[in-house]
């Protein structure tokens, strides 16, 4: 029922905007013509059409010559024309194309005009590309003209090698005739319709529907032409030359990545970024385009921090007659949030049946977050509608793009303003999971679930991190890994929250190396009694490199409040059920949870610094405190839900008949205290399982919503140290929430940064008071060497409780600014000593 409701919310909203969009346009239709065409002549060869036009999929379509040509079978290709539109008032309207045949293949296909298409979902221009329906109008090789089901045989003779198709009507009624260059025509074919409206694409090997196959004929469209007063001009519809635009700012340093299409070697190369400045443009860098990946990367340092600068990317168009076009795509580079709590976006995995996540997006920028966490699965393999392509290596990286592009698209209006942190996860580089075992190449004829090291090619894999981590901040050790492959774990500072940037797979050891069970080795089926084997030595999780790196940030504070940690996965085995609730899973080594020696290693740094985590990957949303010797003695893991869900999981340990301990205070089924597959200690505060009813055949976004899908929302405070974390349903109402019916349960909830100190420590130090608030505290084991903790107090009084007992020096301070007390020695439970440190 909740389903059905916000459905009906969102159609509602819907069908007001086309209600006044009906209105609108029904009272200047009559007087307006609007005329478009189309003939590719002063393009210069390339895959990307043009701004006006998205192709599906991306490479299988080029111009070449003056023509657009279809190089691919995939069914129903077609290249959608984005700023012309019919409207759905009244009116009249005419489309026509010339087709030729350029190969006939060993399986006849057609090709034609997809008219009038449409989504009764989502209007949006994006998911009309996609997921729109229309009327078929085009020719097969097997000898018939079509207008949907409507068909007339060709005459005799007919000639492929040039073909005019018109289509022409209104609201009641279309007719289409078709000629070859030689006069020849079928009878004209003539549909009833009741309302048309959408865009108009040119496809190829149309799915004709009945048992035919669409065929693998290769067709070239040229003299595309739209006009009629049904039709209505929407130029903000285009989508290039400058797709999007990534952005970060750290350390009064900005990294900005602009995002291009795949253009021509004869088109500019060049790209500009320009800086307003005193209401005057100034170019302040031009870069080369990258031409795998596309994108330009510009690097601003001395950046001033303190007050908002808009910018424009400037690409200048140039056709073959010489003209120049100045394009721009703008934006702004906010200030840094430093004076209030930092608002933070976090979302992961996007599966096509949720493009372009409307309602979700609407929700996001309603709640004006000040930076986004897109934390992996930016592409499913599935998405666009088309399977991906390994090989060759040029083509893989565009089939890559194009899927990639759709997330873009989706987000990039977001993203202009709001500085975007996004690393790439498994399936970005076409991997069921992934054991990257530090670059290695994945063994010829090895399936990507279970297997070691990377499947794809390292250029392939090197578009993919460049396309999603170019505005990051450089890395924290730019060494290329194995095979030259790229990598981008690094760190950043904004709104004075320290971010630690990290991945959990290209490191991580594959499963086979421990595994002693038949079958899939991450699948874990049965319990052992001594789990040891899992562990051996030479296992890794996160790998050295970046455990070195996570050793060195936490020890740095500088302009930071908060430490937080950024990565695809919970560490823990937060799952009993994958795919669906039949499918039970003792232990799932594809998650955080294994191995646990690396587990623990990361979990343990991250107490030292009172660190939070942030992650997503699971498709189901967590908030677990982590254990260590005990129960709750580690900081908490937030993972979000997926943007769009389509493989689910679910933790349901009180089916199972677990013991339950310690239930939250809001007493929620499947929380507590649970010990994973792998030995894990952890406490489940809210987990966000899915129903039994999993499947909406009738809406793609209600199917979404039933899915668990959603984002994840986090506030850091920083003056109060608190963290206030939301789970939202991707249908939720964020301007006035309810918690039972927007949220996932056991949300929202808030924890402070010291709760990620963990609980239980009982060896106490003294009371220190310090004459200057807020600074930053080491404490070091004197026997061990260890640092024991650092964070930044909050206030001027600390009195410090460790898990170790004995002596320790206490440094308090920054920079030049420091002072330490050694000596100090913890007391049980208790200590009533104190300790003054002035600087």
């Amino acid at each position: 029922m909740f389903q059905e409701k916000t459905k009906s919310r969102y159609i509602m909203k819907l069908s007001l905007v086309t209600i006044i969009a009906v209105f609108l346009l029904a009272a200047t239709s009559c007087t307006q013509k609007n005329e478009f065409s189309a003939n590719f002549d002063n393009t210069h060869d390339r895959i990307w059409v043009g701004k006006d036009f998205w192709s599906v999929p991306l490479e299988d379509w080029k111009v070449e010559n003056g023509q657009l040509h279809c190089v691919g079978t995939v069914p129903q290709s077609r290249v959608n024309l984005l700023t012309q539109v019919l409207s759905p008032g009244a009116g009249e309207f005419e489309a026509s194309v010339k087709i030729s045949l350029k190969e006939e293949g060993n399986v006849p296909g057609s090709a034609g005009l997809l008219v009038g298409l449409y989504d009764e979902e989502d209007p949006d221009v994006r998911a009309l590309c996609y997921f729109g329906k229309g009327v078929q109008a085009g020719v097969s090789l097997q000898g018939f003209a079509f207008l949907n089901n409507e068909r007339a045989a060709l005459p005799e003779d007919f000639d492929f090698s040039e073909v005019q198709i018109t289509v022409s009507g209104n609201n009641n009624s279309l007719r289409m005739k078709v000629t070859d260059k030689n006069g020849k025509s079928p009878e004209e074919l003539s549909l009833d319709v009741e309302g048309i409206q959408g865009l108009v694409a040119v496809a190829n090997n149309i799915i004709l529907g009945g048992n035919e196959k669409p065929g693998n004929s290769l067709f070239s469209f040229d003299e595309l032409k739209l006009s009629g007063s049904k039709v209505t001009a929407q130029p903000e519809n285009a989508f290039g030359p400058v797709l999007w635009t990534m952005h970060t700012l750290s350390k009064n340093t900005v990294k900005m990545m602009a995002l291009l299409p795949p253009i021509g070697e004869k088109d500019n190369q060049q790209v500009s970024l320009q800086l307003n400045e005193n209401g005057t443009w100034n170019t302040v860098a031009t870069k080369q385009i990258e031409p795998d990946s596309r994108t330009a990367v510009f690097k601003l340092e001395n950046w001033d921090a303190t007050k908002d600068v808009e910018y424009r990317v400037e690409y200048i168009e140039k056709g073959k007659d010489g003209t120049a076009t100045p394009e721009y795509y703008a934006g702004t580079i906010r200030k840094d949030p430093v004076d209030r709590p930092l608002r933070f976006g976090s979302l992961t995995c996007q599966y096509t049946s949720g493009f372009p996540y409307t309602p979700l997006v609407e929700n996001l920028t309603k709640l004006e977050p000040d930076i986004l966490y897109f934390s992996g699965d930016q592409v499913y393999e599935p998405n666009g509608g088309y399977q991906i392509k390994r090989e060759p290596v040029d083509v893989s990286i565009l089939n890559y793009l194009g899927k990639y592009y759709m997330f873009g698209w989706a987000f990039g209006d977001l993203m202009r303003d709001v500085p975007t942190i996004c690393t790439p996860d498994d399936h970005d580089v076409f991997h069921g999971n992934l054991w990257g075992e530090g670059g290695e190449d994945m063994p010829e004829g090895r399936g990507t679930s279970d297997s070691p090291g990377f499947r794809q090619s390292v250029e392939m894999v090197n578009v993919v991190n460049r396309t999603q981590c170019g505005q990051l901040p450089d890395p924290y050790d730019s060494t290329p890994a194995k095979r030259g492959m790229s990598v981008w774990y690094t760190d950043l500072t904004y709104g004075r929250i320290s971010f630690a940037i990290i991945s959990d797979r290209i490191f991580k050891t594959a499963p086979e190396a421990v595994s002693r069970w038949e079958g899939r080795h991450d699948h874990m089926q049965d319990p052992y009694d001594d789990l040891s084997f899992l562990d051996k030595p030479g296992v890794e999780m996160i790998g050295e490199r970046q455990t070195k790196f996570l050793n060195d940030w936490i020890t740095g504070w500088e302009g930071a409040d908060m430490k937080v940690l950024l990565s695809q996965t919970v560490y823990a085995n937060v799952a009993t059920h994958h795919g669906s609730m039949d499918n039970y899973l003792y232990g799932d080594l594809d998650s955080g949870g294994w191995p646990k020696s690396g587990r623990d290693k990361v979990i343990r740094l991250m107490r030292k610094g009172a660190v939070f985590q942030i992650n997503g990957d699971q498709h189901l949303t967590s908030l677990v405190q982590y254990g260590l010797n005990n129960y709750r003695d580690a900081g908490y893991s937030f993972c979000t839900p997926a943007i769009c869900n389509f493989y689910m999981r679910w933790f349901l340990p009180d089916e199972l008949g677990i013991p339950v301990v310690d239930r939250p205070e809001h007493g929620y089924p499947n929380t507590g205290k649970y010990e994973d597959s792998f030995g894990n200690k952890n406490f489940v505060y809210a987990v966000g399982n899915p129903g039994k009813i999993t499947v909406d055949r009738e809406s793609r976004y209600n199917n979404a919503q039933i899915r668990v899908s959603g984002f994840g929302f986090v506030t850091f405070d920083q003056k109060e140290r608190t963290i206030d974390i939301d789970s939202w349903r991707f249908f939720a109402d964020v301007e006035n929430p309810n918690p039972v019916r927007d949220q996932f349960p056991g949300w929202p909830k808030q924890v402070s940064q010291f709760d990620n100190l963990g609980m239980g420590a009982e060896n106490v130090l003294p009371e220190i008071s310090v004459n200057q608030p807020n600074q930053v505290m080491q404490i070091w084991n004197e026997k061990t060497g260890e640092l024991e903790q650092i964070y930044r107090i909050k206030g001027n009084t600390v009195q410090p409780k460790l898990y170790e007992s004995g002596t320790f020096t206490v440094i308090i301070g920054e920079n030049d600014n420091k002072q330490a007390t050694t000596g100090l020695k913890t007391q049980k439970g208790e200590n009533q000593e104190k300790v003054l440190v002035e600087l």
